[in-house]
């Protein structure tokens, strides 16, 4: 097969770490408890970052949407990970398609009182014989740092 040497990803996640945020006060603590790990669908999961001034008050939106084949989602659908995403949050480590890797959902000011939290769990059946089934996670946090800095 040959290979395509021009090409150069641009966009796109290409691996997904999430830490339990949990009672940790440091991100090295985070980063070092709990992880959940999923192999992602290419081309399907992305970051997006929200910078707004309201009165004056600068703040950061942060969306991360993770989608993965249903058969290696099955730690994304256990109850007790749906429960801890949607209360205590997650902390995660992004790889992108540049290379660059990210953390979201950890604030020098906040700590991990701003975590990533579940805002939506979707599976999907796929519309056509072509269409695998997949399943969604999305989570966001608000805080005023971006995670790009």
């Amino acid at each position: 097969m040959t290979e395509n040497k021009f090409y150069k990803p641009v966009g796109g996640i290409v691996a997904a770490e999430l830490f339990f945020a949990g009672e940790c006060r440091s991100l090295d603590e985070v980063l070092s408890g709990e992880c959940v790990e999923v192999d992602l669908l290419d081309d399907g999961s992305d970051y997006e970052e929200s910078i707004r001034a309201k009165e004056r008050l600068v703040s950061v939106q942060h969306t991360l949407t993770l989608v993965a084949p249903r058969s290696n989602a099955e730690g994304w659908l256990a109850q007790e990970f749906v429960a801890r995403c949607a209360t205590e949050g997650v902390v995660a480590r992004i790889e992108l398609a540049s290379g660059e890797v990210l953390v979201v959902g950890f604030d020098a000011r906040f700590g991990v009182e701003q975590a990533l939290r579940l805002d939506e769990l979707r599976f999907l059946s796929g519309r056509s014989l072509n269409d695998s089934p997949r399943v969604a996670l999305k989570l966001s946090c608000c805080d005023t740092r971006s995670a790009l800095q």
